[in-house]
């Protein structure tokens, strides 16, 4: 099984890609959790941007195992409806063994949903990224949804790289 993994975290493309295509799935339908685990550094969060009591963004962190625990079982297990994410466009920087990307995805309900282009949220996600061990992994994963205040950029709404 880790063979199969390392074969999809070889690029920061490949790794953006498994990462949205892992959370992706109908209602009920299990998740490769483990493959999931494996795209970040075990010292690694996940850090979203949501606002609290008082409307004000906060950022808060959960490690991804937590996510696992916490969002898996619904995703696996309670969820009434689909989830998937589709990245619209993407900017890459790279530097020696390392990675930065913004990415902006959007989140469906359905395949219907996504087929008929109807997103009910977008993100902005910043994506840290390191090379070793033979392999790219997700340092730090960043985000924030999109909102009238805080729009896309044009320059994250196509796909980029930079050497």
């Amino acid at each position: 099984m880790k063979e199969e993994y390392l074969k999809k975290v070889q690029t920061v493309d490949d790794l953006i890609t498994a990462f949205y295509a892992c959370l992706g799935g109908e209602s009920g339908e299990k998740r490769d959790w483990d493959f999931f685990k494996f795209l970040f550094h075990p010292q690694a969060f996940k850090i979203g941007y949501e606002k609290d009591i008082n409307s004000n963004f906060r950022p808060q962190w959960i490690h991804p195992n937590d996510y696992v625990e916490r969002i898996g079982y619904w995703f696996d297990n309670t969820r009434e409806t689909a989830f998937y994410e589709r990245e619209v466009g993407r900017v890459v920087e790279t530097y020696a063994n390392i990675g930065h990307a913004f990415s902006h995805c959007e989140a469906f309900h359905s395949k219907e949903d996504m087929a008929n282009n109807k997103p009910y949220k977008q993100d902005m996600k910043s994506i840290q990224l390191a090379y070793y061990q033979d392999r790219w992994w997700i340092i730090n994963m960043f985000w924030h949804g999109v909102t009238p205040e805080f729009p896309v950029p044009e320059r994250y709404k196509t796909f980029q790289q930079f050497p």
